[in-house]
């Protein structure tokens, strides 16, 4: 007989997922890029998302033959300025139906973990001020780990500290790289198309256009895993 899957958590991305970021990320990324003489368009620099910040930078070495005169954390900084300066000045909002997804997860009992290329004090103050912290039992940052999306490493970290087997947990994702990470972990992936800028899901068990979405489904997406 075989063995139903009882869904127990939930791992969600963070830019891209929670909020609308990437944009704002990648702008800043267009900016100091041509501020340092290598013009680009956002289309052109979007293979970087869901990455953390040191693949970012050789990735871009590469793409653009960045010499090693300028260090790595010059590019870090660079780009780090302008997206700070841009995203500290705004006024935060919460993937749109994001909050009743959150609230249906507390309803049903799932835990709740975000899991983030992105440096811990970032998401700290991402879900603080999306006023969402309440929802999470844990997160996990990039700097928890050596090799960062789309290495597993990041949702088998996650898994671990969840307690929790791979086959009870759902990934939220909605980069390539993040995608590959967590179905490399052995974890099911769903690829979310509510942000602003489109990547290819495709490679996810399940796609969905935005929360609502989601929470309409949800129900039969989970009976469909057991």
């Amino acid at each position: 007989m075989a063995v139903m899957k009882t869904i127990k958590g939930i791992l969600f991305d963070c830019d891209g997922v929670l909020l609308d970021s990437e944009a704002i990320y990648l702008n800043a990324l267009v900016q100091y890029l041509a501020s340092i003489n290598y013009p680009t368009t956002i289309e052109e620099v979007t293979f970087v998302l869901g990455k953390p910040m040191k693949r970012i930078v050789a990735d871009l070495r590469t793409h653009f033959n960045i010499p090693q005169a300028l260090s790595d954390q010059q590019l870090i900084d660079g780009q780090r300025s302008i997206f700070r300066a841009q995203f500290n000045a705004m006024q935060l909002q919460p993937m749109n139906g994001l909050v009743d997804f959150l609230n249906l997860c507390r309803q049903k009992g799932y835990r709740l973990a975000i899991v983030s290329s992105s440096d811990l004090s970032y998401i700290e103050d991402v879900v603080r001020r999306l006023k969402i912290q309440d929802y999470f039992d844990l997160l996990i940052s990039g700097q928890m780990i050596e090799h960062g999306k789309p290495s597993p490493d990041i949702y088998l970290l996650a898994q671990q500290q969840m307690a929790l087997p791979a086959d009870s947990l759902l990934v939220i994702e909605d980069s390539p790289a993040g995608i590959q990470a967590g179905k490399a972990a052995g974890l099911t992936t769903i690829g979310y198309k509510g942000s602003i800028i489109d990547q290819d899901t495709s490679k996810a068990d399940y796609q969905v256009s935005d929360y609502h979405e989601l929470i309409k489904q949800f129900d039969s997406l989970i009976k469909q895993l057991q």
